[in-house]
């Protein structure tokens, strides 16, 4: 017996390749609202190897963790 998962309109039939693109969903929407808080809040992003860096003054910093939450 084969399960097939629907996500998205798409039809998977492995939990792996399900499982990846539900990772590589939940990445861009993480990435999605880091930008829009920094961008809102005038601060800049960079996506360094270590995550994420956010930039700006002490005001903007306050107002990006703001947006953030």
């Amino acid at each position: 017996m084969t399960v097939k998962f629907r996500y998205k309109g798409r039809t998977f039939g492995s939990a792996q390749s399900l499982s990846s693109a539900l990772k590589r969903d939940m990445n861009q929407a993480v990435e999605r609202s880091i930008r829009s808080a920094a961008s809102g809040a005038g601060a800049r992003v960079r996506k360094t190897g270590q995550g994420y860096t956010v930039e700006g003054s002490e005001e903007q910093l306050a107002r990006f963790n703001r947006r953030l939450r």
